[in-house]
């Protein structure tokens, strides 16, 4: 594996590395906090889920109409309370969730129809499972690629037949104790890999 400058680091010291600059304004605590909350959400909980999920703080991040927010869909899982799926339904679940649409509707008229997505889908089952399934996002992606030297396909069929497995490798082999580290590491990787020249 590779640090920045691309010099080959041990598994343990690129874990160590990439994990350190997960970007600090993503609150750890609340990470932790609805963790451990798994399996007992109340509705306000989905909302926190939401919250964290895009950095969304304040009252004017989080309401309808607000970009990359999703806000009904977040709001039907809050009354919904989705539970954590058996092992054979968590493509079911993904497919579900990520294929639900929204509109948006601004102030000059204009409607758009967008869907939850994969990225929000499996934020979604990493918390009601408590954890045990990975996020999966563009960053994600982007760092898996660069790892396995082949492009990943984004979507549920990957997700659960290749990027499970592959998240699983990558804990073992960095003999990871705790896989948000490997979630951070990958985040950080992926996103500093997306900066970069196609070139490199």
């Amino acid at each position: 594996m590779r640090f920045i400058g691309w010099a080959e680091v041990s598994p343990e010291k690129w874990l160590r590395q990439w994990s350190e600059l997960y970007p600090a304004d993503y609150d750890e605590a609340e990470y932790r906090d609805l963790i451990k909350r798994s399996g007992e959400f109340s509705p306000a909980d989905y909302e926190r889920i939401r919250k964290w999920k895009d950095n969304a703080q304040s009252i004017s991040r989080w309401k309808p109409n607000v970009a990359s927010v999703a806000y009904e869909i977040w709001m039907q899982a809050a009354t919904e309370r989705p539970r954590c799926p058996a092992d054979d339904g968590v493509g079911a679940f993904l497919s579900e969730w990520s294929d639900r649409v929204y509109q948006d509707e601004y102030k000059n008229g204009t409607k758009r129809v967008k869907r939850f997505g994969l990225s929000r889908a499996s934020t979604l089952l990493h918390f009601i499972s408590g954890g045990r399934y990975p996020i999966f996002d563009s960053r994600v992606a982007e760092a898996v690629s660069r790892l396995l030297g082949s492009s990943v396909d984004y979507s549920v069929a990957s997700y659960v037949n290749s990027y499970c497995p592959v998240f699983q490798q990558i804990a073992d082999l960095c003999r990871a104790t705790d896989s948000r580290t490997v979630d951070m590491a990958l985040f950080s990787y992926g996103a500093f890999i997306a900066q970069m020249p196609a070139t490199v």
